[in-house]
């Protein structure tokens, strides 16, 4: 934990002292299509989404808990949404990339139940977008069985609404991944890709998006595409990642603003989680 701390001191610091990216204003868009995720925050009715609900055992046994108050753990998620949406607002941060220096540290379980747990705020939609295009999971979390993605979107001439689903969960809409794209680098620096980003931000201008993007340390996928983010998260599995991954972890995302970081499958409990 020492050295984890040492590492985003020092990061922290450099980040300080170097003045804040300038970033040109974009370029004025033409009118867009109709938002398939529009309706009031209360009281929703999905007809453009294919709406696909997943059980409270669904959700469970695939440890999306965030929703369960049964369920102690629960709790975690629901106060790091807090934290979370403390900053984005208090900044006018629309975008959060979930990531994690190397596979298997459970960024995608976090970004599924940080997803839900926002939704839950009566105020509040979320969009939780499946970036990882070579290993997508959010579809299985949720129990979708999606047979087109985000990948089949940047590869041909779908409707964004044709590939959206909701999880029977209000207030959440996720655009899934289906399969795996050897390509995922040059899908996600595309032109189609940036163009994605700024629709859906222009569109859905009082949602949180959420990006399930790939692992640092893997592939050069985020990268490529640290622009679309205004914000990051650092998810590191205890005890698993040496002081020199999380510190090239930590020197990719300079220049995105990192919220903090997600200490997953921890020996010792939070304190708080059975008050």
């Amino acid at each position: 934990m020492d050295r984890i701390q040492k590492a985003l001191d020092k990061a922290r610091e450099k980040a300080a002292s170097q003045p804040a990216p300038v970033r040109t204003p974009s370029q004025q868009q033409p009118s867009l299509p109709e938002d398939p995720l529009e309706s009031p925050i209360t009281d929703i009715e999905y007809t453009q989404t294919k709406v696909v609900p997943a059980s409270a055992d669904q959700l469970a046994e695939k440890r999306i808990i965030a929703g369960l108050y049964n369920n102690p753990n629960s709790a975690v998620f629901r106060m790091l949404r807090t934290q979370v949406l403390k900053k984005m607002r208090s900044n006018n941060w629309q975008t959060l990339a979930v990531t994690s220096p190397t596979a298997g540290e459970g960024k995608s379980v976090v970004a599924a139940n940080l997803a839900v747990a926002i939704a839950m705020e009566l105020n509040q939609t979320v969009l939780l977008v499946d970036m990882d295009l070579r290993n997508p999971s959010i579809s299985n979390y949720f129990s979708l069985n999606a047979s087109i993605g985000l990948k089949e979107y940047l590869e041909s001439n779908l409707r964004l609404s044709d590939v959206l689903m909701n999880p029977g969960i209000k207030r959440l809409v996720v655009l899934p991944g289906v399969g795996r794209a050897e390509d995922s680098a040059e899908l996600l620096s595309s032109p189609k890709m940036a163009q994605l980003v700024e629709d859906i931000k222009a569109q859905y201008d009082s949602r949180v998006i959420i990006f399930d993007v790939p692992p640092l340390l893997q592939t050069d996928d985020v990268l490529l595409s640290t622009n679309y983010f205004d914000s990051a998260l650092l998810v590191l599995e205890d005890g698993k990642n040496n002081e020199a991954n999380i510190k090239k972890s930590l020197q990719m995302l300079e220049g995105t603003h990192l919220l903090g970081t997600v200490m997953n499958k921890a020996e010792h409990p939070p304190e708080h989680q059975n008050y």
